[in-house]
């Protein structure tokens, strides 16, 4: 999904106007048994991808441990 995303252009009719950049965050279950829990995480890992720069990956799991 990240590449097929990543790839996509945006196009407004017959003209390219920009390419698509992701940013993804990562929480597992059952890490996170609680669904806020889970969404919670996701969304930490989300901002820490964000901050590190565009077109990142980044897992919960790997936060706690850096």
């Amino acid at each position: 999904i990240y590449t097929q995303v990543r790839n996509m252009t945006l196009c407004d009719g017959l003209t390219e106007i920009g390419q698509v950049d992701v940013s993804i965050g990562i929480a597992s279950y059952p890490q996170h048994t609680q669904s806020d829990s889970l969404l919670r995480a996701a969304d930490a890992a989300l901002y820490r991808a964000k901050e590190l720069g565009r077109s990142r990956i980044v897992s919960f799991g790997r936060l706690k441990t850096s």
